[in-house]
């Protein structure tokens, strides 16, 4: 009872957010033409607000008891790299921060569902351009160990502290309602993966998370694009990066 409870809920969150997003882009031109710059920070304030909205009711679907489809393809992991680095480095780059990414490992496939993956590669990348500020350096990772693909994000941080440290690291996560690395070790388990927290005190955190590699070399290989929408056509970095990105980010032009 209470799983349908749950699942009622998010359904009704969702539609509720995505009748709001969908009035937001029909106000957007009437803004444009006869509305003042202020008037063009109100909306961004409002996109900004209703793209963690969006977030909050992404991290609730996948935080409860009954998981979601997940529509495992032949996934490139590099090619997934790339697209997150391209999406993300414009916008660490507004929060002044330096992001890169590296390709230890090229030729890594597994059986994923990308925009999945996506969401929970974004969430770690998302907490950790919280945590390093304005001055700070962030890496994504792609490398191999055995039969194992090892997607991590470190950053150069402070790093969690005596009191700060958690018992379970996975539970803490800095704005928003705690739900994120939830979340994204509930993708990490529907892939056959764990996500695990490496504290290194003052020199940062690093999220390592760990998939099977394909076994299988036939068949056809996935891009990271190609697959279901889970946010309806809005940018995943735009939504899961909502907590942390400055207002301007939302501006109408931006968005589109």
């Amino acid at each position: 009872m209470e799983t349908q409870t749950g699942e009622k809920l998010v359904q009704e969150l969702r539609g509720q957010v995505s009748n709001l997003l969908a009035a937001a882009q029909l106000l957007t031109p009437l803004v444009r033409e006869r509305g003042s710059k202020k008037d063009m920070e109100y909306l961004a304030v409002m996109n900004q607000n209703l793209y963690r909205l969006l977030r909050t009711v992404a991290h609730l679907e996948l935080s409860r008891e009954r998981p979601p489809l997940c529509r495992k393809e032949k996934l490139d992991l590099a090619g997934l790299c790339r697209n997150l680095a391209r999406q993300v480095e414009p916008l660490a780059e507004r929060m002044g921060v330096s992001f890169r990414c590296e390709l230890e490992s090229e030729n890594l496939l597994a059986e994923a569902d990308g925009t999945l993956l996506e969401q929970a590669v974004l969430n770690l990348i998302a907490n950790a351009l919280e945590a390093v500020g304005a001055g700070g350096h962030v890496v994504l990772r792609l490398s191999r160990k055995g039969t194992r693909a090892l997607l991590s994000v470190g950053d150069d941080g402070p790093g969690l502290r005596g009191e700060e440290r958690p018992k379970d690291p996975l539970l803490k996560q800095p704005g928003g309602v705690g739900l994120g690395l939830t979340a994204a070790r509930q993708i990490a388990a529907l892939h056959g993966g764990v996500l695990v927290l490496e504290n290194r005190e003052e020199c940062g955190v690093r999220a390592v998370l760990s998939l099977p590699v394909s076994r299988d070399e036939g068949g056809l290989v996935r891009s990271p694009q190609m697959g279901y929408d889970r946010f309806g056509g809005f940018s995943t970095a735009l939504v899961e990066l909502s907590q942390i990105l400055p207002r301007e980010a939302f501006l109408p032009d931006d968005v589109e």
